[in-house]
């Protein structure tokens, strides 16, 4: 059974631009998954183990952000579930199955964060994933900024963060690489048969990593926390660097690129500095021209409490094509994480 999972997804990805968009886009691609799925389950299995995370985010902003989640005022920005099932065999952990669901704006708004089911190759060196899954790209393939109050570039950059499709990654030495192939529409139906390539390339050293990624396709988006709404022919090329500078953690991207053949450009440089276990120093410097010309400053602090608890401050300067605006943000989160 493992040897035919694994042989049908190589042969899907012969043609990654082709056959994967044929396979999964044509109607919808939920029924491929739920024969995955179907088909996982039904593999014999030495262990399963399931662990179920979640947490809560409370938030209070003298002012709404000119872009970027958030309100002004006293909220619950949001609350989360996540499941993650593990099914073994003799080589170790094979299969994996992730679902979280997110209940956002005062519990208001729900939707699915990722959701995916996962194939795990010999030593993790190939991999294929199916669902809803953070892009390969940049800085998100090793970093999710969605609960705390410093953000990353995506929401002016991108215009999608989380997307629906299917995925091959894996290492090789101190190699990694991703390549997905997705919607476009950061939903989890498809109803223009949308299609966008995302790709990375990685190398890891002790205390620094280096990507180079690539992405190209329609990218569809009607979500308020995005600064730029309607569809786009994207295409970006990006690279991220990361340093482990003990006390001091340094990311930084650079991206260049097309929308509609207009060109466009920004950065990011994120400096962390640790004081010691419960204490740390958060900067954001970035900027991104393209119709709009944006650059934000934020400057913060984040405090671990005990009991699972994270309180943050920080204060944020935006600056829209010429007009600016503090703000400044408390945030109260707490997570947990329990075997089952």
């Amino acid at each position: 059974m493992n040897c035919f999972l694994l042989s049908s997804h190589f042969d899907v990805f012969d043609n990654i631009k082709l056959s994967i968009q044929n396979l999964f886009f044509h109607c919808t691609w939920l029924k491929p998954l739920v024969i995955f799925l179907f088909l996982v389950l039904c593999v014999p299995a030495q262990a399963d183990v399931t662990q179920i995370s979640g947490g809560l985010d409370g938030r209070a902003l003298s002012e709404e952000p000119l872009w970027g989640a958030g309100e002004e005022g006293v909220r619950l920005h949001g609350a989360f579930v996540n499941l993650r099932h593990v099914i073994s065999d003799e080589s170790g952990d094979r299969y994996i199955l992730v679902g979280q669901v997110d209940a956002n704006d005062n519990l208001e708004e729900l939707e699915a964060y990722q959701v995916y089911a996962q194939v795990k190759g010999p030593l993790g060196r190939i991999n294929l994933r199916a669902g809803r899954y953070i892009l390969p790209f940049g800085m998100l393939a090793n970093l999710d900024t969605e609960r705390q109050l410093i953000q990353s570039l995506e929401s002016q950059s991108l215009g999608i963060k989380l997307d629906t499709g299917v995925q091959v990654f894996g290492f090789t030495g101190p190699f990694d690489y991703a390549v997905s192939v997705s919607q476009g529409t950061g939903k989890l139906d498809d109803p223009d048969n949308n299609k966008l390539l995302a790709a990375r390339l990685g190398i890891q050293g002790e205390d620094r990593r280096w990507g180079l990624s690539y992405l190209d396709g329609r990218v569809v988006t009607d979500d308020d926390d995005f600064l730029q709404q309607g569809s786009f022919d994207r295409q970006r090329l990006a690279v991220d660097a990361e340093f482990d500078f003990v006390p001091w953690l340094l990311r930084g991207e650079l991206i260049a690129g097309k929308d509609d053949s207009r060109s466009v450009y920004g950065g990011i440089l994120l400096a962390d500095y640790d004081f010691n276990a419960r204490l740390s120093l958060n900067t954001k410097l970035s900027w991104w021209n393209s119709t709009d010309d944006t650059k934000e400053v934020s400057l913060g602090v984040s405090y671990r409490l005990p009991k699972n608890f994270i309180l943050r401050v920080a204060d944020t300067y935006q600056r829209l094509n010429g007009v600016g605006e503090h703000s400044l943000a408390l945030q109260l989160s707490w997570e947990f994480s329990h075997a089952l």
